[in-house]
């Protein structure tokens, strides 16, 4: 009797064993498993390689300047690659990037540094964080 108790707790801890194992080599769905599913989540680009941080949510200021960028490019947001984003306090309501005779408001203004690639050619821009304001730098 002691014997068939040893073999049958020996057999429970297998099977617990294997299913952890089997477990932890699950594979969790990429992006490339979810095409075609109907899931497909916003983010800064479409095309950008799965697990890239260009597959991330974006801020709102940093969201903005994808959307100024597709309309002065003629381009849907998903052809818009954030290149980098930048939290900056800006100088003043012009984000430092005041035109000739502009008044601009006088206090620090958070947001976002942007550099974005559309059509192959690279574009700074300056965006406030709620994407109220946002200026491409010259």
């Amino acid at each position: 009797m002691g014997n068939m108790k040893n073999i049958l707790l020996l057999g429970v801890a297998f099977i617990i064993v294997g299913g952890a194992v089997w477990l932890l080599m699950a594979k969790a769905p990429s992006a490339s498993d979810t095409e075609g599913l109907g899931f497909n989540p916003p983010n800064s680009a479409e095309g950008a390689p799965s697990g890239s941080i260009h597959n991330l949510p974006v801020p709102a200021g940093v969201a903005a300047v994808r959307t100024l960028a597709a309309k002065e490019a003629g381009v849907s947001e998903d052809k818009v690659l954030i290149l980098t984003a930048y939290e900056k306090e800006w100088p003043d309501g012009c984000l430092g990037l005041a035109r000739e005779g502009e008044f601009c408001t006088q206090a620090i203004v958070p947001g976002y540094e942007v550099t974005v690639q559309v059509r192959g050619e690279e574009h700074v821009y300056r965006s406030s964080a709620n994407g109220l304001s946002v200026r491409k730098q010259q």
